[in-house]
């Protein structure tokens, strides 16, 4: 996730949670006539170059076809070119047949789904959240989990869903809301499902400031505080090795200094220190050799 501390390798986690809970029930939720599913899978491509973002969702079906899933808050024609570039590059990747659909916030009641090339066109399967009624349902969860009722597949599929669903409050707020109401499922298994999906999902339509405001409310849960905890490991593991690095700097620039004097002037000196990782090392294999020009032609 963006601003969470949650590291990119949590994904295995969250998708593993979306898995549990989206086997049997996703595809009844929106209405699909498509075969059940099976897996969540990663959706990093080789080729994309639309977009320095991936693909919302892929699922595996049980026909061994791929369901491509968009979440949308927003809606421009250029979107559909957008998708189209991902199935292109997914079913070069995979070979399979791929199912796109895209799923609209409660914003919207109807959107272009065709991409007409000519001979060749583009076709998309569409869901408009705002059929569902996002105050009612989020009222009716809160009042089973407070009851103490047992929430049915259909609860949790709403409860992941609300923030998309027709609401008068923003997809960030009602996210928070529904992470919060999320936390009290009795059930550890469901909370865990729930929790996950909502942190995948989010993702996607929640600004990066916002999601900062989630952290407190995601780490009074264990999914949620395993997922930070493991971001802040990570984060001080970078910043001990971007320590070390500047350790290294500064040790490379006193030798050059002491070799080089006048001639190892302030500009060479200041290149050193905005240098990557790989041209430091490649100078400091070779700082006892290195000539004044060689080290000039690696840090050009």
């Amino acid at each position: 996730m963006k601003g969470t501390n949650i590291t990119h390798n949590s994904q295995d986690i969250i998708f593993k949670k979306m898995s549990e809970l989206f086997k049997d029930e996703t595809l009844k939720y929106y209405e699909l006539n498509l075969p059940k599913i099976i897996s969540v899978k990663p959706t990093e491509l080789p080729v994309i170059n639309v977009s320095d973002r991936n693909m919302d969702f892929v699922f595996e079906l049980e026909d061994n076809s791929l369901l491509h899933l968009e979440f949308q808050t927003t809606w421009k024609k250029a979107d559909l070119l957008r998708f189209a570039q991902y199935d292109i590059a997914l079913y070069q990747k995979e070979r399979r047949k791929i199912n796109t659909v895209v799923i609209y916030s409660g914003k919207y009641e109807s959107a272009e789904n065709e991409l007409d090339m000519g001979l060749n066109k583009y076709k998309v399967l569409q869901v408009f959240m705002i059929k569902y009624d996002g105050i009612k349902r989020y009222k009716e969860i809160k009042r089973k989990i407070e009851k103490e009722e047992e929430l049915t597949d259909k609860d949790l599929m709403d409860l992941v869903f609300l923030p998309l669903m027709r609401n008068e409050k923003s997809e960030e707020e009602v996210t928070k809301e529904a992470l919060e109401l999320a936390i009290t499922i009795p059930d550890e298994n469901k909370k865990e499902a729930v929790i996950g999906s909502l942190l995948g999902f989010s993702d996607n339509y929640v600004r990066e400031e916002y999601l900062n405001k989630l952290k407190e409310v995601i780490r009074m849960t264990k999914i949620g505080a395993s997922l930070f905890e493991e971001g802040v490991e990570k984060g001080k593991r970078e910043g001990e090795r971007k320590g070390k690095l500047e350790e290294r700097k500064e040790l490379i620039i006193e030798i050059l200094n002491q070799r080089f004097g006048e001639d190892f002037d302030k500009r060479l000196e200041e290149k050193i220190k905005n240098a990557n990782e790989e041209i430091i090392n490649q100078i400091k294999k070779n700082i006892l050799n290195i000539t004044l020009e060689e080290l000039k032609e690696i840090l050009k």
